[in-house]
């Protein structure tokens, strides 16, 4: 439902009178706008880091609002927050897993570096890397996954990788489940 002046001056218009005394209109008004600015404030706290990577992972997914986890962390070393996102729903998840997209942080922006098939949760930064890039860890065909930097980006299916060895688990922390 569209709210309009008229739907507001209906609803408002019986409590301007309180004890014999008019409230003028807009300062009931302008109280209202306050409180639902501050009210939508608080239960929706995004920030231009999140609205970015939310414009770009809508443009990459081809929809308006896919469905996806995400996590803000430093691949690359350079100071600058990179995204790690795997999307979900069935546009983008089967039986082997979903689609994780590896994004990096340019400014307030973000470029897709690679997209992983086959991912599943838990998903793991470690602190060994290859190519500059810290080595990520995902759960993909039954195992965990060492997925390595290769210059370009990181590879495409997990699955047919061999297994990360214990002490890649140990130098790793989970930053999606």
């Amino acid at each position: 439902m569209r709210v309009t002046r008229d739907h507001l001056q209906a609803d408002i218009e019986p409590h301007l009178k309180t004890q014999g005394t008019t409230l003028p209109r807009a300062v009931v008004y302008t109280f209202i706008a306050s409180f639902l600015a501050l009210a939508l404030t608080a239960c929706s706290e995004t920030t231009t880091q999140e609205r970015n990577l939310s414009a770009v992972v809508s443009y990459y997914a081809e929809q308006k609002f896919p469905e996806y986890k995400y996590v803000f962390t430093d691949l690359n070393g350079d100071g600058v927050n990179d995204a790690i996102v795997l999307l979900q729903g069935r546009s983008w998840c089967g039986s082997d897993g979903c689609a994780m997209l590896v994004l990096k942080g340019e400014g307030e922006g973000y470029r897709v570096v690679s997209k992983s098939t086959a991912t599943r949760e838990a998903i793991r930064v470690s602190d060994s890397s290859s190519q500059g890039w810290r080595d990520i860890i995902v759960h993909s065909d039954g195992a965990e996954k060492l997925l390595q930097f290769d210059g370009m980006g990181y590879p495409s299916n997990p699955s047919m990788l061999s297994s990360a060895s214990q002490e890649h688990l140990d130098a790793a922390q989970i930053v999606l489940q």
